[in-house]
Parts: structure tokens; C-alpha cells; sequence
């Protein structure tokens, strides 16, 4: 991991510890005034009081007291002031319908400006998402 790299991590770092404390101000804190969040069901939240108030409800309701885990899988700098992250993220339900039940994503994170502190996420894919290997590029085209 490069020095320019590890800032990037440790965003990703803060939004898994915020999830796991199903904590939506402080996961809702990572993000840009203007970031679009793109949920898992391809639904569009625009602005951290929507992204606040979407993550209010599901950490309430459908994943209440789940756990997830997030692995950065590549950064790419497509210049020195905006970094695209690829993200595989599982994720462990809590006591619902389901609990322990095991579901897995990619999200791509957009990181423009002060790309060290927030987040736009642009992508979100979920049990279709393309396995480790193949290419992630086709999954920033369709957003």
C-alpha cells in the first residue's frame, strides 16, 4: 500500500467500524455534503441527510445488528485529486429473518478534491457482482 493509498484505507477502515456500531452519524460523517450513494438495490440517496436518514432505517430495521467487513481490492488515481476504490464488502445479518446469513458485495468509492476525508459511493453490486479477477471497470460504466 502507497503513502497516498493509506488514507484512502482508513476511510474504508471508519465506515466498517461505523457499520459494525451501527453508527449512521459516524458513517454518514465520511461522506462529501454532495455524495450520491448508490444502496443495494440500486436505489439513489442524494446528500448525507439522505444518506443518513436510508442508513437510519436499515440499521433499525433489516440489518440490525449485522456485522460487515470491508476489503479494499484496488485504488486507482485517475488524477492526483480524484481516486476510484474498489471495495468487497461482506456482509453477516444480524438477528432478522435470517440471522448469520452471508451476503456479499463490491462497491466502487469515488474520492474527488479532499478525496483523505470523504466518500461518494458511485457503485454498489451485489450477488451479481463480477468475481475477484475480472474486470470492475464494467461495473463504474453502468452507474
Amino acid at each position: 500500500m502507497t503513502k497516498e493509498q493509506r488514507p484512502l484505507n482508513e476511510i474504508v477502515e471508519k465506515l466498517e467500524a461505523a457499520w459494525n456500531n451501527s453508527d449512521r452519524v459516524a458513517w454518514t460523517a465520511l461522506f462529501a455534503d454532495d455524495s450520491d450513494f448508490i444502496h443495494v438495490l440500486g436505489g439513489h440517496f442524494h446528500g448525507r441527510t439522505e444518506i443518513e436518514c436510508g442508513h437510519r432505517t436499515i440499521f433499525d430495521t433489516i440489518y440490525k445488528g449485522s456485522l460487515n467487513g470491508f476489503k479494499v481490492e484496488g485504488v486507482r488515481f485517475v488524477r492526483p485529486d480524484v481516486a476510484i476504490v474498489f471495495i468487497f464488502a461482506t456482509t453477516y445479518s444480524g438477528g432478522g429473518e435470517e440471522p448469520g446469513r452471508r451476503v456479499e458485495n463490491r462497491d466502487v468509492s469515488k474520492h474527488t478534491g479532499d478525496h483523505r476525508r470523504r466518500a461518494d459511493i458511485v457503485g454498489h453490486v451485489s450477488p451479481g457482482a463480477p468475481h475477484q479477477g475480472q474486470s470492475a471497470d464494467r461495473e463504474i460504466a453502468r452507474h
